[in-house]
């Protein structure tokens, strides 16, 4: 798969002077978890998403570009629902492990949100190799003392799946958020995580969450980033996990809104607000987000696509940081580039341009989502 998939390639070789990189649950570690882009939840008392993947449905109209689906067994699925809904996991799965190889390849990568170590070892039994469908595991409310039990059952899972899941932590609880507990929960966080990097694929944040242990929602109009509480906490994570010699992937946290008319695009108050997010995410670290609603994919990964300026620049310094660590002229004779402390940034932008593709030059990032929803509106009519 990869992303912009609603592209043709005449579309993309007028957008993209390197189109993106085509990828599968099989790519290395950094590179597939940068492709994450937009993950789309669904609850996993869905009875239908089997059918969907095997239909192709997740690959194009309003879910085109869609590269990460999230089967979800915590939040989505109230209490009561709980053990039908991990039946209908278990009999999703094998129904996928069934079609796979001539249905389901090239369909969004699969990962399965559990609520603890315990459900996933019950899942294993029940689900057996029917978890090979699956590319990951994500472990929500992540506290440090539930690491080792969940890397335990997350090693059992990997062998009845006969391929290694990954792990995708999930830091949203109070320990996390709150200022005087925040920093030994992170570090304490950290000093496992580190040991386990090779297995983790991103590490995803739940804003939604955090928000609710102040009793606050922010109102459509707002990013994440104008709730201060949530703000700091937003950054502190950040500041453990994106240190460029760690090679962590943090995802972006969710922004709830979406819009109902399906003649609207970027005319809403709510994708512009998200169109918003989204480059704030980016300018701070984050890298992919997760998402609601079909509508806000290709939002999300619009936002990731590296501008012709900004690769040139990059290129540059990687090109020259072999033999030279000084200070370089851009080739748009716009900014200084400097060799020693934009390395490491050069390399982050040449891999996120892999994925996501460098544009043309007078292209934005802008015109490439205004493209697409043309198109997803055109089918719509």
């Amino acid at each position: 798969m990869r992303h912009f998939n609603a592209l043709d390639d005449s579309e993309l070789q007028t957008f993209f002077k390197y189109p993106p990189a085509e990828f599968n649950r099989d790519t290395d570690r950094e590179k597939l978890g940068l492709a994450l882009g937009a993950a789309l939840y669904t609850p996993g008392s869905r009875p239908d998403f089997a059918a969907k993947i095997i239909a192709g449905s997740y690959r194009r109209d309003t879910f085109s570009g869609l590269a990460t689906l999230m089967i979800c067994l915590e939040d989505a699925v109230a209490d009561t629902e709980l053990e039908s809904a991990e039946a209908n996991v278990v009999s999703q799965l094998k129904e996928l492990e069934q079609a796979y190889q001539s249905h389901i390849e090239g369909s969004p990568l699969l990962f399965l949100r559990i609520r603890n170590s315990g459900q996933l070892d019950k899942l294993t039994k029940l689900a057996g190799s029917s978890l090979g469908m699956l590319t990951g595991i994500v472990l929500p409310k992540v506290q440090a003392a539930d690491l080792k039990p969940f890397f335990s059952a997350l090693d059992r899972a990997s062998e009845s799946a006969g391929r290694k899941l990954y792990a995708l932590p999930l830091l949203e609880t109070e320990e996390v958020l709150f200022a005087e507990t925040r920093e030994q929960a992170l570090m304490d966080i950290y000093s496992k995580l580190r040991y386990e990097k090779d297995r983790i694929l991103t590490i995803r944040v739940g804003a939604t969450d955090f928000s609710s242990l102040y009793g606050l929602r922010r109102p459509v109009e707002r990013t994440i980033y104008d709730v201060h509480l949530i703000r700091d906490c937003l950054i502190s994570i950040l500041n453990k996990f994106t240190k460029a010699e760690d090679g962590f992937i943090v995802s972006g946290p969710v922004y709830e809104y979406f819009t109902a008319e399906t003649d609207a695009w970027l005319s809403s108050k709510p994708e512009k607000v998200l169109w918003e997010e989204v480059q704030l995410d980016v300018l701070n670290g984050f890298k992919g987000k997760t998402c609601i609603h079909p509508s806000q994919i290709a939002v999300v990964n619009a936002g990731h696509i590296i501008s012709h300026e900004t690769y040139e620049d990059a290129m540059l310094i990687l090109a020259k940081s072999d033999t030279f660590n000084g200070i370089l002229q851009s080739p748009q004779r716009n900014k200084m580039n400097e060799v020693k402390p934009h390395l490491s940034w050069a390399k982050k932008v040449a891999a996120q341009a892999e994925i996501y593709g460098v544009l043309n030059e007078y292209y934005k990032p802008i015109d490439v989502l205004n493209h697409i929803r043309a198109k997803q509106l055109a089918n719509q009519v």
